[in-house]
């Protein structure tokens, strides 16, 4: 997150490639489940069966598999970032403008949010999906409508995550504004503990708990607030961050290993619940604070380099990737005839790629101009 000052501007600039790793994760893993859901599994990973996976290829499907991952670090850099924002803009001007802040968070998630919801009965209706909830995801509460259907349904499988950040973005302003920095830390102590606290209630009370644990937004704030434990320290006093390189290879290294071999949001003892998450989450944090704090890191990216750009775009890639992969199966593999693996993949990538330009450069851009007007301290957007 190097921290760049001009005129104090806030802008951690290497958070951008973390985005796109984050968003590029989910991407394969929505697009591989539905290969495997659509065309069974996958040759090379089957030993050309495509039934029974290899050693080999129980190893990979799991890693892809947990790649679901990527939302934890959505959540980690955006409880760091707003968490950030809020105590510098309170530190600066001794207030908070919540109204500004609601403002600004609203031009920012709900224009493609929305132009989504209103497109999705065309999309439903063009590609012969059955009718979503559009009423509870409209009004941002389709995590917990989920829940209750325990169906996925297309095109708002994955809004539950942009759910729970709304409702992150309704309580944080009004906790940093009113509780005094010096109690900051144990709040978010609290905050944590409750939601551990909910996860083992919900293991011993809830019936078909998965779905609760996976997509309560009490089970998953606790990741956002560990990102804003982070913006409380480096609020503090910026700080390094260094890894030696051996030390940053191992925990890669057993990072892919652990995620190659069970599946993260698997809870066989009530333990797991409470706790098995959390040997994921330090390891990103760690790596994701070294790549960002340490002045001896070599970036072999520039700072406006492309990847940095599809970091940037990361949101629409977040949400577009999720509706593409079905159109390009339903309307194009299947209507050509067609069952390769690699134009499935490289279709649903570049698709995913080009509509989330057009829309962060026609649409969503045009619209993130008005937040400057709404800002209080000077940000990247």
């Amino acid at each position: 997150m190097g921290k760049e000052v001009t005129n104090e501007k806030i802008y951690f600039e290497y958070l951008d490639v973390v985005r796109f790793l984050a968003a590029f994760m989910i991407l394969i893993l929505h697009s591989y489940e539905s290969w495997v859901g659509w065309y069974n599994q996958i040759g090379f990973l089957s030993g050309g069966t495509y039934e029974v996976l290899t050693p080999f290829g129980k190893l990979i499907d799991t890693l892809i598999k947990n790649f679901g991952v990527g939302v934890d670090i959505f959540f980690l850099i955006s409880g760091f970032l707003i968490t950030y924002i809020l105590i510098e803009e309170k530190r600066r001007l001794n207030t908070i403008s919540i109204g500004k802040f609601m403002i600004r968070r609203s031009l920012r998630i709900w224009p493609l949010y929305f132009f989504l919801i209103i497109i999705a009965p065309l999309l439903v209706g063009y590609l012969e999906m059955p009718e979503p909830n559009y009423l509870m995801f409209s009004v941002f509460l389709g995590n917990f409508s989920t829940i209750v259907s325990q169906d996925w349904t297309y095109p708002f499988a994955h809004f539950w995550s942009i759910c729970i950040e709304e409702h992150f973005y309704l309580v944080w302003p009004f906790l940093i504004y009113f509780i005094p920095k010096k109690h900051l830390l144990k709040t978010f102590a609290t905050v944590i503990l409750l939601s551990i606290a909910f996860r083992v209630y919900s293991a011993y009370f809830v019936d078909d708990v998965w779905y609760t644990i996976y997509l309560h937004t009490l089970s998953r704030i606790d990741v956002l607030v560990i990102g804003a434990v982070g913006a409380y320290f480096y609020s503090e006093k910026p700080f390094k961050f260094e890894l030696t390189k051996y030390i940053r290879l191992l925990l890669v290294a057993l990072l892919v290993f652990a995620l190659s071999i069970e599946a993260v949001s698997s809870w066989e003892t009530v333990f797991m619940v409470a706790f098995k998450k959390y040997f994921y989450i330090g390891i990103f944090a760690v790596l994701i604070l070294d790549y960002n704090f340490n002045p001896n890191f070599k970036h072999l990216l520039p700072i406006k380099s492309f990847v940095h750009y599809l970091g940037k775009i990361s949101y629409g890639i977040y949400m577009y990737g999720n509706i593409v992969y079905l159109v390009v199966i339903k309307k194009i593999m299947q209507t050509y005839h067609i069952s390769n693996l690699w134009f499935y993949f490289s279709t649903v990538i570049i698709l995913t790629i080009i509509v989330s330009v057009i829309s962060y450069e026609l649409f969503e851009k045009q619209i993130l101009k008005l937040n400057k007007r709404f800002r209080v301290i000077k940000t990247e957007r």
